[in-house]
């Protein structure tokens, strides 16, 4: 009995551990992708790249003007579509369990189409530190921002030692 009197905090408090999904966030906070003519909008997409044969390097946009792209991470090889002029976009890193982000500021020109752009210590038996991000105009393959460091962070809260 005194095993049951037990579960019942752990199923409690479990429900406290879980996350809301990104449907939460608030509408006027998400993005909204533009829906103007082609020519007339700039288009941005992430970029990958194999690490290992189980692992890989995800660069996504996490949000731009400071409003959430909730299928970021997802549709990390989709174009989004972008208004032209000067964005902030925020950009995001991803190799489980690390992760790491950085703000660009992108001056996207009508038509343009751009790609996310990284350089990680992040690999196997790597000092897992940082992620520098830049984007660049996929047609001339050339920098269109500066480059911005995102501090490594582990998303894995709690590590057991080891005795």
């Amino acid at each position: 009995m005194r095993h049951w009197l037990l579960l019942i905090p752990i199923v409690l408090l479990g429900g406290c551990i879980t996350s809301q999904p990104l449907t939460h966030i608030p509408p006027e906070l998400q993005y909204v992708a533009p829906t103007s003519q082609e020519n007339s909008l700039a288009t941005l997409i992430g970029s990958h790249e194999k690490a290992t044969p189980i692992d890989d390097f995800i660069t996504y946009i996490l949000a731009v003007d400071g409003k959430r792209v909730i299928s970021g991470l997802e549709n990390w090889d989709t174009a989004l579509p972008i208004q032209p002029g000067s964005r902030t976009i925020t950009v995001a890193f991803k190799r489980d369990p690390l992760n790491a982000q950085a703000d660009l500021q992108l001056q996207a020109a009508a038509g343009g189409k751009y790609q996310i752009q990284f350089s990680t210590d992040a690999y196997f038996l790597g000092a897992d530190t940082y992620c520098d991000f830049w984007i660049i105009d996929m047609t001339t393959k050339k920098p269109v921002t500066g480059i911005k460091r995102g501090t490594i962070t582990n998303s894995i809260r709690y590590i057991p030692q080891i005795d």
